[in-house]
């Protein structure tokens, strides 16, 4: 499963976007991320976030994680319920892993196995999902 995106800044507006734009009618896609401002090559790795979140299904398609999370009412518990399930390995290490230092989170995810340049990216990407469930 894919931790990290090579700019955390540019997520931060996809995951806005996710928040406020309206679902793909279809799959979520290379096309769909184009149509919504996300041209760069690199931006298809928000497809592969959308799936860590559990937002699509097996094809791509949005689910209720997404529909619940375009609810501005429900959008920081959705998210902070998502994480807790899907970053579960860090919050089993870090309870309070919200407000642990960018070292403490990077060895969690260098004891899984990513290097540290990779790491560091994942806790990047970590700490900009955590500001959508009001954590940060």
């Amino acid at each position: 499963m894919r931790y990290s995106v090579d700019n955390a800044g540019r997520l931060r507006k996809f995951i806005e976007a996710v928040r406020d734009k309206p679902m793909p009618a279809g799959a979520a896609s290379v096309d769909w991320l184009k149509k919504k401002g996300f041209k760069d090559r690199r931006d298809a790795q928000f497809l592969d976030i959308l799936e860590l979140l559990d937002f699509v299904d097996e094809e791509g398609k949005p689910n209720q994680n997404w529909a619940a999370f375009q609810d501005r009412s429900k959008s920081t518990s959705v998210m902070a319920r998502v994480l807790r399930e899907r970053y579960s390995f860090m919050f089993q290490r870090y309870p309070d892993a919200s407000n642990q230092s960018d070292t403490n989170l990077q060895k969690v995810f260098m004891d899984r196995k990513m290097k540290k340049e990779q790491s560091a990216r994942a806790v990047k990407t970590f700490k900009t999902l955590l500001q959508f469930a009001g954590w940060m």
